[in-house]
């Protein structure tokens, strides 16, 4: 691959992920992409976190015939399929029902250090969010209903000035924010194994308060004690939250529970809170 250089390359990014990196995606080029590419004998890779395309000088000036031809940029789709079930679960924007992610890269803008990224905001919007039904889909996707759905569709729209760009201006990034949500600890047995009137959930790094709630019964009419973040905690892969239970008696604390288990993707709920609908993490513990 000497004489081949890059062609474009697409890296997706997810702050969910502890090295920033959105791994679990299976990137398809839609039947007509990849008749071209494979008419110009473009060699596509795929790259942990996205795809890249590379030719020689010949290849290069096949797909510049062909954007002359076409006389617009030539839209390149791809469909991407993400491998892990709960994707949507922890990903910014929240994807309504009948809806599919469109990304392009005809509407790049660089961030404050130069990179493309293929939205205008910091992070992917609600805004790339599309009916199934909207034009910029069925020209790619067509009528019928792809089983199983894509849950995004990316268009390289390749154009002689993006051929001619130095790398860095054929190179494009996706970044995707996490979604927040308050964790909710129901504790059971905090009465026995502590003062249950002055026992706390604790903040190490004290950035994080939580409210004790009234009690519940759960499942077979066990009691459990309650505690709710103030502030919705984003998502990560490996939480960095370092919470205790910990019971206040006049002859000082007691740590009760010296780390609290992390909220996981699961057991998602949205709850109503002083007339505001929240999300919120539900995370059982027995002491």
């Amino acid at each position: 691959m000497s004489s081949y250089r890059l062609v474009f390359r697409v890296a997706f990014e997810h702050a969910y992920f502890a090295d920033g990196v959105l791994r679990p995606l299976r990137i398809v080029p839609g039947a007509a992409c990849h008749d071209m590419l494979r008419r110009a004998g473009v060699l596509l890779l795929e790259e942990e976190g996205g795809i890249a395309a590379f030719g020689d000088d010949r290849i290069v000036e096949r797909l510049r015939l062909h954007t002359l031809d076409a006389g617009a940029a030539l839209g390149l789709a791809f469909l991407v399929y993400v491998t892990d079930p709960h994707f949507f679960e922890y990903t910014l924007p929240a994807r309504p029902a009948g809806s599919l992610l469109f990304l392009s890269t005809a509407d790049a803008a660089a961030d404050a250090d130069g990179c493309l990224l293929l939205h205008a905001t910091p992070t992917v919007p609600a805004a790339a969010l599309l009916p199934r039904e909207h034009p910029r889909l069925q020209a790619i996707l067509g009528q019928r209903v792809l089983a199983p759905a894509p849950a995004m569709v990316l268009e390289v729209a390749l154009t002689p000035a993006m051929l001619d760009a130095p790398e860095p201006g054929r190179s494009f990034q996706i970044r995707f924010d996490a979604a927040s949500s308050h964790w909710k600890y129901c504790v059971f047995g905090a009465a026995e194994a502590g003062n249950e009137s002055r026992a706390g959930i604790v903040d190490l790094a004290g950035d994080m308060e939580f409210e004790h709630l009234p009690g519940a019964e759960i499942g077979d009419r066990r009691r459990a004690d309650v505690w709710l973040s103030k502030r919705a905690i984003p998502m990560r892969e490996r939480p960095e939250a370092r919470f205790q239970l910990r019971a206040v008696s006049p002859s000082g604390d007691k740590v009760l529970i010296k780390r609290m288990p992390n909220a996981g993707v699961g057991k998602r709920f949205r709850e109503c809170r002083d007339g505001n609908e929240i999300l919120v993490s539900e995370v059982f513990v027995n002491p």
